[in-house]
């Protein structure tokens, strides 16, 4: 309300200070700015006007910050005229223990993904399930998650604006889903409007053996902030040319689009979200179609809590 009110007067201010000047422009035989020329000089007051925000994490040493992660995805193909659907749906706790914050508020924490639960189904075959809090024995092509849940998977420092300084792998990270594991802010407040980007490579498996390095960028925007709420956008640009259909196919499902909602004042993520709806022709011979939709959801959770079976069904057309 007091914000309303303070861009009220602005707003205010300026038209009388505008009519003023035309005016005394008036009285010196001077031509007065026209209607257009007035909302110009309006618009410019308020970007100069307009409020810079820091964005930046805040955390405290043996703090605990857990966020539930939901991962969906559908894949359609047709192959030679044969089409099959896959639909796979992973629930997770994440887990920030913050070890330490030096003077400069650069964070040191362990990353641990404290319980998850993992579903995947294909057209014709048995559906797969585990569940960490009540399965002893995973499916086997869950065995090589089972064994990392409620483990340290990384020591990690970062800066307080997002930057990765340091990363210490203790076992091999299982990524729960699309999405980077922190957010990382430009070093100097913002007003909203402004973009940033983040150069990224992505290293992509190919079936001779070979690794494909795609030179990417993270594409951010500081959309609004209302209420001590940042709203960003976010979506991955792809930089390498890219034609080969089969390389397609395993590049979209690492692409980012979406929104993310940040915390200012408590230096903290409260909610992301990423669609993506793409899709390849010819990644399996001339005829053939690939169709991948995902969302992925990460949202903080009270002190205590841990993400619920909730996580609802997998993204369908």
């Amino acid at each position: 309300m007091q914000t309303r009110m303070r861009w009220a007067t602005i707003a205010a201010l300026g038209i009388v200070i505008t009519l003023f000047s035309a005016c005394v422009l008036a009285a010196f035989g001077d031509e007065p700015p026209r209607g257009k020329d007035v909302l110009r000089e309006l618009e410019k007051a308020k970007e100069r006007l307009a409020p810079a925000y820091r964005l930046a994490y805040r955390v405290t040493p043996g703090e605990e910050l857990r966020t539930k992660v939901v991962h969906l995805a559908t894949v359609e193909t047709r192959v030679k005229g044969v089409a099959q659907t896959t639909r796979s749906r992973t629930l997770s706790t994440r887990l920030w223990r913050i070890r330490e914050v030096d003077a400069q508020g650069n964070i040191t924490l362990d990353h641990v993904v404290e319980q998850v639960e993992m579903w995947n189904g294909v057209e014709g075959r048995q559906e797969q399930h585990y569940d960490s809090t009540q399965d002893k024995e995973p499916p086997p092509e869950f065995a090589h998650v089972a064994g990392s849940v409620g483990k340290v998977l990384a020591t990690i420092r970062i800066d307080p604006h997002g930057r990765i300084l340091s990363r210490t792998n203790v076992l091999p990270q299982f990524n729960p889903g699309i999405g980077e594991l922190t957010i990382p802010f430009p070093d100097q407040p913002i007003k909203a409007g402004t973009s940033w980007s983040i150069p990224e490579e992505l290293r992509l498996n190919l079936e001779d053996g070979t690794v494909k390095r795609i030179q990417t960028r993270q594409q951010y925007r500081l959309e609004k902030v209302e209420a001590g709420v940042a709203t960003i956008s976010v979506q991955t640009e792809v930089l390498t040319p890219v034609t080969d259909p089969k390389v397609q196919a395993q590049l979209v499902q690492r692409l980012q689009r979406g929104t993310i909602q940040f915390d200012v004042d408590a230096g903290r993520l409260i909610r992301k979200q990423m669609d993506i709806d793409e899709e390849v022709f010819g990644f399996s011979g001339p005829d053939s179609h690939m169709q991948y939709l995902a969302r992925f959801t990460e949202e903080a959770l009270p002190a205590g809590q841990s993400a619920r079976s909730s996580a609802g069904t997998p993204v369908q057309k």
